[in-house]
């Protein structure tokens, strides 16, 4: 009985290291992990935005100073370097566009291509004499041949013959002295140069306009001067000019009145010689 018992026990303890040596290669078996609920979520790709050139480099204002803020075309308003002179302070002119008229089957002349050149007129010539006035205390040189009337104190008046006008109207230049007894400035004068213009523009025009006054050397000193044109309320185009200066308490001016049409013959050679010659006795 006993020695059944011991057989029963070592048979179980065979058995036991059969199963041990059964399970000894557990690095055979293959980990499997389990996961448990949702599936894993991928994540997203993050999305890289596209580089945006940058703008800071660019202006609608390309440059500095625009074309339009600085106008090339300043200009004398008094027409001493070859410029239209006439044109009154207060008015601003403003360009009017030409109109060409259309060219059809028939013949049309087009401005100003096809329009005929008018024949130009020939520049009148002048001789020059030195005339002398005590009335004013002046001697200039003038056209040779003209009149010379003094029979206003102080004031000459010298006019070319009257069969030499043109256009309805006598070239005359006005020469005169007036005794201040003081000096005038050039604002002085600015204002003498003006009334004078008002004065005139009132008495027999139907339109009158002025130019701007300037200053330009007479006898030996700055002188005020401004230029007009105008129609007598006969229809008759006049232009000129008249120019001031102050010597010793003294005033002096110089006018002259001519036929539109003729403006720059009696400026340039007239009106020039006197100005450059003129001079106290």
């Amino acid at each position: 009985m006993k020695r059944r018992m011991i057989l029963a026990m070592l048979l179980v303890a065979s058995m036991l290291l059969s199963a041990c040596s059964g399970n000894s290669d557990v690095d055979d078996i293959p980990m499997i992990s389990q996961q448990f609920g949702a599936s894993p979520s991928v994540a997203p790709t993050p999305t890289v935005e596209p580089e945006t050139e940058s703008q800071s480099g660019i202006s609608g204002n390309i440059g500095g100073q625009s074309i339009f803020d600085v106008n090339p075309y300043d200009i004398d308003p008094l027409g001493e370097e070859g410029v239209d002179p006439y044109v009154e302070p207060e008015t601003v002119a403003t360009p009017t566009p030409t109109t060409y008229p259309y060219a059809g089957t028939t013949p049309i002349p087009l401005d100003p291509i096809d329009m005929p050149t008018p024949t130009p007129r020939p520049q009148l010539t002048f001789s020059y004499v030195e005339y002398t006035s005590a009335n004013v205390g002046v001697h200039f040189e003038g056209p040779v041949g003209w009149t010379v009337n003094e029979s206003q104190a102080g004031t000459l008046y010298l006019s070319e013959p009257e069969a030499q006008i043109k256009e309805g109207q006598q070239c005359i230049v006005t020469i005169f002295s007036q005794n201040l007894g003081t000096n005038y400035t050039q604002s002085e004068m600015e204002d003498e140069v003006i009334g004078r213009l008002e004065g005139m523009s009132a008495t027999g025009f139907s339109e009158f306009k002025r130019s701007y006054t300037a200053t330009r050397y007479m006898m030996g000193k700055v002188a005020v001067y401004a230029n007009y044109t105008g129609t007598l309320t006969d229809g008759t185009e006049i232009g000129g000019r008249i120019q001031y200066v102050c010597l010793d308490g003294v005033l002096y001016g110089v006018e002259i009145v001519f036929p539109l049409g003729y403006r720059d013959d009696y400026l340039n050679n007239v009106f020039a010689k006197i100005r450059s010659t003129i001079a106290r006795n």
